[in-house]
């Protein structure tokens, strides 16, 4: 028998590090509440535009910081107007 098979009364089971455990759970809830976090974020976005009225609004809200997508924006609601009243 070599000594490392060789018991001498004690216990051959090791008891688990709390250290781990608690750093495991740590670890899981972050993970669990980054999650929640993502998905209230993405939860939190704008729906594209459907209609030219909402296109005209959007085009409206962003030409202070984009004004030529602003203005491609407008030229592209009023040709839709424009198709659908005829």
């Amino acid at each position: 028998m070599t000594s490392a098979s060789m018991t001498f009364g004690r216990s051959t089971r090791v008891a688990p590090a709390l250290g781990n455990q608690l750093l495991s759970a740590l670890a899981s809830s972050a993970v669990k509440t980054l999650r929640r976090l993502d998905n209230w974020l993405l939860s939190l976005q704008q729906t594209e535009p459907r209609d030219a009225e909402s296109v005209m609004a959007w085009a409206s809200r962003i030409e202070a910081t984009e004004p030529g997508f602003a203005a491609d924006l407008r030229a592209a609601a009023l040709r839709s107007m424009e198709k659908s009243g005829r």
